[in-house]
């Protein structure tokens, strides 16, 4: 008797666990799906959730989806990865309809939390580190953003479209276009994460990536491009090596807002914001708050729009970095500030505020364009400094404005270095500031003679400033006055392209690099000799060889050794030779 009943358990037990088995492989996902597939994301999740992996799962997504409830994805996925993608070189679109707010963690598709437990309080044992985690908008590979994360028009209470709670490794969000399109004003917002502090445990993500993503968030005047806050008051657990990269972030009160994260890369991005006027409230582009530590690098992005209809006195700061990071500013771009309406007290307007932080802005290029409505602004600067602790090095500083008086370039004279700085304003506002109060670049370093003893003020041409476009264009392209020493921090441009040793102030090499007719260190290891068909040069060691023709079209590039020939037609061309730039005539 007692065989037979151990007998029975046992098959019970199997046939228990052969119904609960953990996913492996590739399923659909869609409305018309049927199992072993599923016809939600929601339902998909709670099949990982409750019956684990056995291998790498990938969810495929076959057709438009509207989700009715929020859902969560929290499941230990001992090693094994989950991706989440369209199944085909086609459109999808996840809409999410939840009008109220989770008990637990906010949000419409969060990681790191189960379904299950997001209409409960927050709990320790719901908080579920999820590993290796990618949401990939383009089924083939590249960069096409084929997938669509969006909620309806409507007050959605606490919307934020995807969040990452707790200790979850390797989240990657990328290639998906993700539209917050929520009218409600409870800090809703695109993408982002959470650093939980509960009763026994600290946790944070580690590796979050954000790339290539559109992030669009216009619905109401608070509405954020991406988060990462807290729950909890946390002690010594932080988000761990964000990184946002290659996105389009367009919003109104903040693109980016981040607090509690250690080590960050902000490269690539294209920031758009327009504030329509939360009173009373400071808007920022990207604003490093409570707990950044570590190193944080900004790189090579373009801050193509900060507009504001802010009219009380607080205004707006397109960067604001503070807390206790080391912060490295390379290569960025900075147009498109406005405050378009009038403000009844003075409302403060800054490209870049630093805020007691040590760190480095080099190479960036900052327009100051003519403001639609300077009255009752404040301070319109483009650093705005607090403490002083930052290298200012061969930037160029360009400003349009023509009347407003409280103009400055930099707000305060840097402690650290600052040199090799280019400035131009209208010769119109005779009440601009360079540096600190100083309304000439001559007053400024009679004053203070250790500071920009090599800036100079360069009257700068852009492609198209008024939309953004900060390329080198017209006189600008090979004007001496530009032309700066090559910073070991900085190696390549906003574009990726080499800098010559003799490169150029600002964010761009220009379409041409600056040539030398007389240059002894080209003379020691190559000479450039006019053949009939076009040019040799005969070189001592390898070398980096390029041709451009006069209109800025590079013609050649390659690495060799020993002797090289180039077929030119009748012209004048430059050749640059390991980044020093000869002019040349066939």
């Amino acid at each position: 008797m007692k065989k037979i009943t151990f007998l029975a358990i046992f098959m019970v037990l199997s046939l228990l666990a052969a119904g609960a088995a953990g996913l492996s492989g590739v399923y659909k996902v869609g409305v018309s799906e049927t199992a072993p597939n599923f016809s939600s994301l929601n339902a998909a999740f709670e099949a990982l959730n409750t019956q684990g992996l056995t291998g790498n799962v990938v969810l495929e997504i076959t057709s438009d989806i509207t989700e009715a409830a929020n859902i969560g994805l929290g499941v230990n996925t001992g090693g094994f990865s989950i991706v989440i993608r369209p199944d085909a070189d086609a459109d999808r679109t996840v809409t999410f309809t939840q009008l109220t707010d989770n008990t637990s963690p906010t949000g419409h598709l969060v990681i790191g939390y189960p379904t299950a437990g997001l209409t409960q309080a927050w709990a320790d044992a719901n908080t579920i580190g999820t590993d290796n985690v990618t949401i990939d908008g383009y089924a083939v590979g590249g960069t096409t953003r084929r997938l669509t994360f969006t909620n309806t028009n409507a007050s959605h209470t606490g919307a934020r479209v995807i969040v990452v709670v707790g200790d979850c490794e390797n989240v990657t969000i990328r290639n998906c276009n993700v539209i917050n399109n929520t009218t409600s004003t409870s800090s809703p917002f695109c993408v982002g994460a959470v650093v939980r502090k509960g009763t026994a445990i600290e946790v944070g993500p580690t590796n979050l990536t954000f790339e290539n993503n559109v992030l669009t968030a216009l619905g109401n005047n608070v509405a954020m491009g991406s988060r990462i806050t807290n729950s909890g008051t946390l002690t010594t657990v932080k988000a761990t090596n964000v990184v946002y990269k290659n996105n389009i972030i367009q919003a109104r009160r903040r693109l980016i807002e981040v607090n509690y994260t250690n080590n960050m890369l902000v490269e690539g991005n294209e920031f758009i914001q327009d504030q329509t006027g939360a009173a009373g409230t400071i808007s920022y582009g990207l604003w490093t708050s409570s707990g950044v530590t570590g190193t944080v690098n900004i790189l090579n992005n373009k801050f193509i729009r900060s507009t504001t209809e802010e009219v009380s006195g607080n205004g707006h700061r397109t960067v604001s970095l503070s807390s206790g990071a080391t912060y490295n500013v390379f290569n960025n771009t900075f147009a498109g500030m406005d405050k378009t309406k009038p403000s009844t007290t003075a409302t403060n307007l800054v490209y870049l505020f630093y805020s007691g932080v040590a760190g480095k802005i080099y190479n960036n290029t900052f327009y100051m364009p003519q403001l639609t409505d300077p009255s009752s602004t404040g301070y319109y600067a483009a650093i705005q400094l607090s403490g002083n602790t930052a290298e200012i090095k061969n930037n160029i500083f360009m400003s349009n404005e023509s009347t407003h008086s409280n103009a400055y370039f930099i707000s305060a004279v840097p402690t650290p270095e600052s040199d090799f700085n280019r400035f131009y304003t209208l010769p119109s506002n005779s009440t601009h500031k360079y540096v600190a109060a100083f309304l000439s670049l001559t007053d400024y370093q009679d004053a203070n003679p250790t500071k920009d003893i090599s800036s100079k003020v360069v009257n700068v041409t852009f492609e198209n400033a008024a939309a953004g476009n900060l390329l080198l264009a017209g006189e600008s392209v090979q004007d001496a006055n530009l032309a700066v020493a090559r910073l070991s921090d900085v190696s390549k441009d906003i574009l990726g392209t080499d800098r010559s040793e003799l490169t150029y102030a600002g964010a761009h090499e220009a379409k041409l690099p600056f040539i030398s007719t007389h240059n002894p260190a080209v003379e020691q290891t190559a000479r450039i000799l006019r053949t009939p068909e076009g040019v040799l040069i005969e070189l001592d060691s390898e070398a980096l060889i390029e041709i451009y023709a006069m209109n800025g079209a590079k013609i050649e590039s390659v690495r060799t050794s020993g002797s090289y020939t180039k077929d030119l037609e009748k012209g004048i061309y430059i050749i640059r030779i390991n980044g020093v730039g000869t002019k040349f005539m066939k």
